[in-house]
């Protein structure tokens, strides 16, 4: 592939090991409100007995949209309140550079809180696996963030799924994610009009939160 002149990401082993389930964050509040989830739903059945269409009810398209907007209230508390340590709140501007200022010597390793990434280029077929660590991504994207409050995998094996737009550009992605390096990334992408267009597609697909320190 074309991005290897560019971006050179450690190859992740062939035979990753089974990824627990404890290493997502936000288990906590998924658990909370996948038992309101469950009581509504529990409820509905109970009205609607009869009803067993592919499609979903009306209660439960609203139950999806509201699982949305609370997941983006949380996402957006987390930038403006901080992230609590402890007993601590730690300014979410100051956490993320923490986290850039060792990314680089982690960035698609297998250490011991890291689980495989297996990602897929939409529309085809096509995928690349990285070794990632949640809170890098789930931190700084709110499609990730999503991703990994789920906190389903795939198949036994314990792969993370997800589509981007552009599988080409995505290690550029997962880079600037772990270091905070924008200029190397605008570097790149200015090197050619296709490599820009998929980094700004996948920025927005995976509605990165930008940072402004």
């Amino acid at each position: 592939m074309s991005m290897k002149s560019y971006v050179q990401l450690p190859s992740p082993p062939s035979s990753p090991s089974t990824a627990s389930n404890s290493s997502f964050p936000f288990t906590e509040e998924r658990n909370e409100f996948m038992e309101i989830i469950g009581e509504d739903k529990k409820s509905n059945s109970n009205n609607n007995n009869n009803n067993n269409n592919d499609i979903g009810t009306p209660e439960e398209i609203h139950i999806e949209i509201d699982r949305e907007d609370i997941l983006r209230n949380k996402f957006i508390d987390i930038m403006e309140e901080g992230i609590q340590i402890k007993d601590k709140m730690i300014s979410y501007d100051y956490f993320i550079q923490n986290l850039h200022r060792v990314g680089g010597k982690i960035i698609n390793k297998k250490t011991k809180d890291a689980i495989l990434l297996r990602v897929y280029e939409i529309g085809n077929d096509n995928f690349q696996e990285f070794w990632v660590h949640p809170m890098y991504l789930s931190l700084q994207s709110f499609q990730f963030f999503k991703l990994f409050d789920e906190g389903n995998c795939n198949n036994e094996n314990g792969i993370i799924e997800i589509e981007v737009p552009s599988l080409e550009t995505f290690p550029l992605i997962l880079y600037w994610l772990y270091t905070g390096n924008q200029d190397k990334v605008l570097e790149i992408g200015k090197l050619d009009e296709t490599l820009c267009n998929g980094i700004m597609d996948n920025i927005l697909y995976l509605d990165i939160n930008i940072p402004t320190f």
